[in-house]
């Protein structure tokens, strides 16, 4: 329970609203996002000086978003075999993964010189046609995949098919090219798998998967590279934290 905040009853934010909030932040814990039980509704509802009714209603909405599950006589847990990934502040996926005590690891690593296509030149701001490295990545925790990353480089950097892509791919930039990654440009849909999507994935053609597309920028916000990832349905939930302004 040390790890669990107090709420404001003074402040205009509704407890409910709190109460989710605090919720998301024991997701993002590493002991339950691998499955460990949830404190008791009413110790937490004691905890926080709320209703039981209240407390239901913070976690029946992430329940509806199928972060969490409930099951009578047992308790609340995080969705078993769902990973949280939390865009209200970006980094590196290994980075981010680790923070939650996940270690990820490269079944299939990729290098190539390619040509631009028209997408990859759109984003990057070069000609189509430009010689451009891409890096393919399928990572996961065990032996099955779990996602698809395709990053394109922009040309200035100066990346060869040497580098050592083993390492965080945004430490690799600041660390070896004194590039330092500042903005991120999301946008994320559910798709269906292609044939294509769904050959690396190890799932069927036609499920859902979350395809995310990154443009990283610098300070100067010149672009530094295009990522399309592809993510499995049945692994990865995203988690957006938005505020309001007044």
């Amino acid at each position: 329970m040390n790890k669990i905040s107090q709420l404001d009853h003074d402040s205009k934010i509704p407890l409910h609203f709190q109460a989710e909030e605090q919720l998301r932040k024991l997701i993002q814990l590493p002991e339950f996002a691998n499955g460990e039980l949830f404190p008791k509704e009413t110790d937490l509802a004691m905890r926080w000086g709320i209703s039981r009714n209240t407390l239901r209603q913070a976690i029946n909405n992430l329940v509806n978003e199928g972060l969490l599950e409930r099951k009578k006589r047992v308790g609340t847990r995080v969705t078993q075999g769902k990973i949280t990934t939390n865009l209200t502040n970006w980094t590196s996926f290994t980075h981010e993964m680790e923070d939650m005590g996940l270690i990820f690891k490269n079944l299939v690593l990729d290098v190539q010189k390619k040509k631009a296509s028209e997408e990859v030149s759109k984003y990057l701001q070069i000609e189509v046609d430009a010689d451009v490295i891409c890096l393919k990545r399928i990572r996961s925790i065990d032996d099955g995949p779990m996602v698809c990353f395709n990053s394109y480089f922009h040309p200035r950097i100066g990346l060869s098919e040497d580098e050592d892509f083993k390492k965080p791919l945004y430490d690799l930039l600041d660390m070896d090219h004194n590039i330092v990654p500042m903005y991120s440009q999301e946008e994320i849909k559910a798709i269906a798998a292609t044939a294509e999507i769904a050959g690396l994935l190890g799932i069927k053609k036609g499920l859902p998967v979350l395809e995310r597309k990154r443009l990283v920028l610098d300070a100067g916000r010149k672009p530094i590279e295009y990522n399309i990832c592809y993510y499995r349905n049945d692994w990865f939930t995203y988690s957006i934290e938005i505020k309001r302004s007044v």
